[in-house]
């Protein structure tokens, strides 16, 4: 059984009952506590415990975890993808990888041609590409990143931000309005960010940010993933694509082989960008 200071240490019923803080609440228990029997998760989430086998299911699908009869068992070290259940800081993040963000971010940008219209998503990848954007012919670019927003504000590109909510730290632009406007646009290629790529498909911390993600993708001609080689094999709280729905995938060096075969299957492109010599 589960002990009672492990339930009481989670968070209130109400947040743990959305699909996904409440899986990472399951994972962060399962890593301590070695195995969760069904009645286990129901307790420690607030849930009945057919939502809790469906939970455990779905984890397992994923890879996260191991199902056994009545209940599941945490994998041992290499046996599974890693479940990110919490944001690290947006200047952490910035300084994971620096150089390899950078080589993505230049190789990135050589795929934007003069007087095209892009999406520039939230992230630290990203971030490094509107850097390397100053260099690009006239473009006009639509982005929730108030970042790179400030950043290109001085260059000769149109830059257009939507109108919404504020998300913190991330200085990231989301909501109902900010989606709206923003599925007003049409775009030649949509550069989105992620905190990592399974063979299941592509992963972000933020249900907030995945929204916008989301309509990124689905109105442009091209979708071009960034993602850096430390984020194969991660998942986090929220599924944002499966591997057929974007088309590139730009990153600092190649993939695994069963996450290779995978990306190949699904027909989507791989760009690994060089380092500098």
């Amino acid at each position: 059984m589960i002990t009672q200071s492990l339930i009481q240490s989670g968070e209130s019923d109400l947040p743990n009952r959305r699909p996904g803080a409440r899986q990472a609440r399951i994972l962060d228990l399962l890593s301590r506590q070695g195995f969760l029997s069904v009645g286990d998760v129901a307790a420690a989430t607030g849930i009945s415990e057919i939502t809790a086998r469906r939970d455990l299911a779905e984890l397992a699908l994923r890879g996260a975890l191991k199902r056994t009869h009545g209940g599941a068992m945490a994998l041992r070290n290499g046996q599974a993808e890693v479940f990110d259940a919490f944001e690290p800081a947006f200047d952490a993040r910035r300084r994971r990888n620096s150089d390899g963000k950078s080589a993505i971010a230049r190789a990135a940008a050589q795929l934007v041609k003069p007087g095209a219209i892009i999406a520039l998503d939230v992230g630290t990848s990203t971030l490094e590409l509107a850097r390397c954007l100053t260099d690009v012919g006239e473009i006009k670019i639509v982005t929730n990143n108030l970042r790179a927003a400030s950043l290109l504000a001085d260059s000769p590109h149109a830059v257009y931000v939507p109108g919404g909510r504020v998300r913190g730290k991330e200085l990231s632009v989301y909501g109902p309005n900010a989606a709206a406007q923003i599925g007003d646009y049409w775009f030649d290629l949509a550069f989105i960010g992620v905190s990592g790529i399974t063979e299941a498909g592509l992963f972000d911390y933020s249900p907030e940010d995945t929204d916008i993600k989301r309509i990124y993708m689905a109105r442009a001609r091209q979708v071009v993933v960034l993602c850096d080689a430390q984020k194969f094999g991660h998942l986090s709280m929220v599924q944002v694509a499966e591997l057929g729905q974007f088309h590139i995938l730009v990153t600092d060096a190649s993939p695994p082989e069963a996450l290779a075969n995978a990306l190949d299957k699904s027909g989507v492109r791989l760009v690994v960008a060089a380092s500098p010599s």
